[in-house]
């Protein structure tokens, strides 16, 4: 066993592959450079002298990250180097339209949150509460603006391994989003909220739904804080817990009305399209 995991290390030695050391930064994208997939960034903070303030840097970044339009707005990140390269992982954007209405949003979420009773939660025939997360386009959105357009809401982390609870999920929300356009269901909206909003960034997010075959026009996966999340599991009865550096989870999947009220939902990671599918078309 001891040989096994020191020819696994001299292997991440030999590719450069050990963890490095990260930091926050904080900058505007001045340039978008396809060739070498990175972002040039004017830094504005960072804590590192190799990258100092007033420093304009190419980063090297994720096809998700590169694809979203960043250029010519603020962002923050983690930068580390390897492969004798910098980077930028957790890519998130600090402004752009609806960047402070997000912030008064969801303040005032917080504050509805914090006086619920434990065992209250969403039910059928309640209103969702209005709140502002990030897209996969590195938009800000707020749920408000969905009204008029029923959705299919659930909770998911990109990098949870369980094949039974968050890929199945997906897989189903994949198949639901296509079974709907065939049934004529083309205002039928999909929202995927992520449990880890510090890994999954709109990069991330974007890279998840093209591996999972998700159409962007109608399909919104949401990242945000991790105040706000949490905010969001109380309010909708989700249960979550760190574990051996995963998270365990309950689940559930809704059908939101387009007036927000919740018209149906399904606790439990088996649900199936065909009765989602079916509830759509009582609306």
């Amino acid at each position: 066993m001891r040989l096994i995991l020191f020819s696994i290390l001299l292997q991440l030695l030999a590719f450069g592959s050990l963890p490095a050391e990260s930091f926050l930064v904080k900058g505007r994208v001045v340039d978008v450079v396809p060739e070498a997939r990175a972002l040039r960034v004017e830094l504005t903070e960072s804590v590192n002298t190799d990258v100092p303030v007033g420093q304009t840097v190419d980063f090297r970044v994720g096809a998700g990250d590169l694809e979203i339009g960043y250029l010519g707005r603020m962002i923050r990140a983690e930068a580390v180097n390897y492969s004798q390269a910098w980077h930028l992982e957790r890519i998130f954007p600090v402004d752009g339209i609806g960047a402070k209405a997000m912030v008064d949003v969801n303040q005032q979420l917080h504050a509805a949150t914090a006086t619920m009773s434990r065992r209250k939660y969403l039910r059928e025939g309640d209103y969702i509460p209005n709140f502002a997360m990030i897209d996969q386009h590195g938009d800000f959105l707020q749920i408000s603006a969905m009204r008029g357009k029923a959705f299919v809401l659930n909770f998911i982390f990109t990098r949870c391994q369980a094949a039974t609870m968050c890929p199945a999920s997906t897989i189903r929300m994949s198949e639901l989003q296509e079974l709907s356009r065939e049934a004529g269901l083309e205002q039928l909206h999909f929202v995927t909220i992520t449990f880890d909003p510090e890994f999954d960034s709109p990069g991330i997010l974007r890279q998840y739904a093209k591996g999972y075959g998700l159409e962007n026009q109608n399909f919104h996966l949401l990242t945000g804080t991790q105040e706000l999340v949490d905010n969001l599991l109380r309010q909708f009865g989700i249960l979550t817990m760190q574990e051996d550096g995963t998270i365990n989870h309950t689940m559930a999947t809704l059908l939101v009305d387009a007036n927000g009220r919740v018209a149906f939902r399904k606790e439990g990671s088996k649900w199936s399209t065909k009765e989602f599918l079916q509830e759509a078309r009582e609306l």
